[in-house]
């Protein structure tokens, strides 16, 4: 019975033996002849024959042996040996290859008992058993084969015989490549040549490399040498991935190029993980981040300070990234298509199969409450792959996050509590939105219309003066809730009707699927009056209207021109909320909030900040005030004090006064 690793048929395709009627031809002679050899066997001998395999004028295979032999008629008199090492030929005379042909039937049950799952080499007893030469399972599996097979056949005679005669002809085939795997074996720089470097991946092996900085872990399925205008030895391995619904295994393929004399073993690009100088070590690890990829299946919602990369063909996109991240494959798949991939199955779970096939044969009916997933053992863990798909809201694409890059989120609802809004308006926004949220992680959803499915958003209009907490406000309320915020602009909208339509659809799509708060910042060309002249800003603003209309979950709209709403906006509006320019009280309290966030604080009294409230700021330039005045202080090795900020804020006001040609912010 073979593993799943036997067979990988689409590198190395094993010939279908449907051999014709075969007769016996002298080798070096084109004419048959009918007489009987002297010295053909008639029963098993314990020999090995060195025999040609050809096709005669008739299309035909014939054996001969490689000295002139008389033919008695018998056309499987080959079979008689224990053993023969036979060319193979084309119809067209042209030599194949070589092949080990072993006839004895217990020594052939031995070697499918003993070589399971070794690729490209699948052993049944019950079928001829032949290896191509240099016939590389039987150098590895020697040490078992003479192990076992002794055993076994401690009371036959004959088969022992067979098996010594097995063992030396590995021996005599092989002894260059024990010798050369001998001194990579005892030496401390473990030194190889290319001819004998396939000595080194044992099969099975945990290999291991690195890939965009990673350390990667892969277990071996195969090797050949290709000997093309690259030659190189070329490595097929397996890894374990998810999908979204199962664990399983992918292939990849490595190359290493041929190289002149010998090299250190890990110089190598890719190397057996138990050669590496701190193998233990790298184990650890591995299992470690394999842990922490398999509670990563299904839906999370994670902190993520690194590189995350998207695949581009050939290439890899690098994206320098910080913010929160959502990790869901299931949606990466559907959301980003062409990014689909194969698997193997790792059936070791029945409850998860059955999982499976009821979701996909019953059209997603099932009551478990959460998925069932494949176990993975230690050695899966190890060779899982080191990122997860999902979706970066800060800059809006799907990407491929490194497992260890990623940490859980800490949601801080003290953000909405510095928010300085009227407090009824707090209250009202907060519990809107946090209903809405509740409500749409059961199955009853409050209130709805009168058709069904529609009007079931909640959408909210924040319109004023810029600086003032409009942005922040919905920044806020999704902290508040637990919700990632996914915010966009005119920008990524676009402004063709038929593009805006595609793409607000995608992107309310996407925060429905995971709960996100909406906010689309600077609205106004969507929600501007319609006019009988402008008939493609109509055509967008119809589509807005349309959209909007279905849209299932929570949506700020931001805008400095509330006055020029088109008319349909206004009963589409569930809160509208009017910020006015900063009173004294409430810059006091952005002053003191952001003064509060300072490392190591502000050296500042109550009669310098209220001083400093005084000037008639927003919200925006406090904070950019004060992180100008905090650099500043942190390059001098100073604290930061009143009169840094007060500085700072004369700066603002002589430029206020270049641009916009009203007095000093300061007066």
């Amino acid at each position: 019975m073979m593993s799943s690793d036997a067979v990988d048929s689409k590198e190395e395709p094993q010939e279908v033996k449907q051999e014709p009627q075969e007769v016996t031809q002298e080798s070096g002679e084109s004419q048959e002849k009918k007489d009987e050899p002297k010295d053909e066997p008639k029963e098993m001998v314990c020999e090995l024959a060195l025999l040609d395999k050809k096709y005669d004028s008739d299309g035909n295979k014939t054996y001969s042996k490689r000295k002139v032999k008389e033919d008695t008629g018998n056309k499987d008199w080959w079979k008689l040996y224990a053993l023969t090492e036979t060319r193979h030929y084309e119809e067209s005379g042209e030599f194949k290859c070589t092949r080990l042909h072993v006839n004895p039937q217990p020594l052939k049950q031995l070697l499918e008992d003993v070589i399971v799952g070794f690729p490209y080499d699948p052993v049944d007893a019950q079928q001829d058993v032949e290896f191509d030469l240099p016939a590389h399972c039987l150098y590895f599996y020697r040490t078992q084969l003479e192990e076992v097979g002794k055993e076994r056949f401690k009371d036959d005679e004959t088969s022992l015989g067979h098996l010594k005669l097995l063992l030396d002809w590995i021996d005599k085939v092989h002894e260059d490549a024990f010798k050369a795997n001998q001194r990579f074996e005892t030496s401390e720089n473990r030194p190889i040549s290319y001819e004998y470097l396939w000595t080194v991946f044992k099969p099975g092996a945990i290999l291991h490399t690195r890939i965009l900085g990673q350390p990667r872990a892969y277990k071996l399925r195969g090797f050949w040498y290709e000997t093309d205008d690259d030659p190189c030895l070329a490595i097929r391995v397996k890894f374990v991935d998810y999908d979204g619904e199962k664990f399983g295994t992918r292939k990849e393929l490595f190359r290493i190029p041929k190289y002149s004399g010998v090299m250190r073993c890990e110089d190598l690009n890719i190397i057996p993980l138990e050669f590496h100088s701190s193998a233990a070590n790298l184990r650890a690890r591995l299992l470690e981040r394999g842990r922490q990829f398999q509670k990563l299946a299904g839906q999370h919602f994670m902190q993520y300070s690194g590189v995350a990369i998207k695949k581009n063909g050939l290439k890899v996109d690098r994206f320098n990234l910080s913010g929160r991240v959502v990790i869901d494959c299931k949606n990466y798949q559907r959301f980003e298509p062409d990014d689909d991939f194969e698997m193997e199955e790792l059936p070791r779970t029945e409850a998860a199969k059955r999982q499976r096939a009821l979701r996909k044969y019953n059209e997603g009916l099932d009551n478990a409450e959460k998925d069932v997933f494949d176990e993975l053992t230690d050695e899966d863990l190890i060779i899982t792959t080191s990122t997860v798909r999902g979706f970066a809201f800060t800059i809006k694409k799907f990407l491929e996050f490194f497992v260890e890059h990623l940490a859980p989120t800490k949601w801080d609802e003290t953000y909405f509590d510095q928010l300085v809004l009227d407090p009824t308006t707090k209250r009202t926004v907060r519990a809107m939105v946090s209903m809405h949220a509740r409500r749409g992680k059961g199955k009853e959803s409050g209130f709805d219309d009168i058709v069904r499915g529609k009007g079931k958003g909640l959408v909210l209009v924040l319109h004023g003066p810029p600086g003032v907490g409009k942005t922040l406000t919905a920044e806020c309320v999704a902290e508040s809730v637990h919700r990632p915020l996914y915010m966009v602009s005119a920008g990524d909208l676009g402004t063709d009707s038929y593009y805006l339509e595609s793409t607000l659809g995608r992107i309310m799509d996407i925060a429905t699927t995971w709960g996100a708060v909406l906010l689309i910042d600077e609205a106004d060309i969507f929600l501007e009056r319609r006019s009988l002249r402008d008939l493609h800003r109509n055509a967008m603003v119809t589509v807005f209207l349309r959209v909007l209309e279905y849209y299932q979950g929570i949506l700020f709209l931001t805008t400095n021109r509330v006055a020029t709403f088109d008319d349909a906006f206004t009963s589409r509006i569930h809160v509208p909320l009017r910020y006015s320019n900063l009173s004294e009280p409430s810059r006091r309290t952005i002053w003191r909030n952001f003064c509060d966030r300072v490392p190591g604080g502000v050296d500042m009294n109550d009669k310098e900040l209220d001083a400093l409230a005084k000037r008639e700021l927003n919200g925006r330039q406090i904070k950019n005030i004060i992180k100008a005045a905090e650099s500043l202080a942190a390059f001098e090795g100073r604290k930061l004090n009143a009169a840094q900020l007060e500085d700072f804020t004369k700066v603002q006001g002589e430029f206020e006064r270049d641009w916009m040609g009203f007095v000093d912010v300061a007066e």
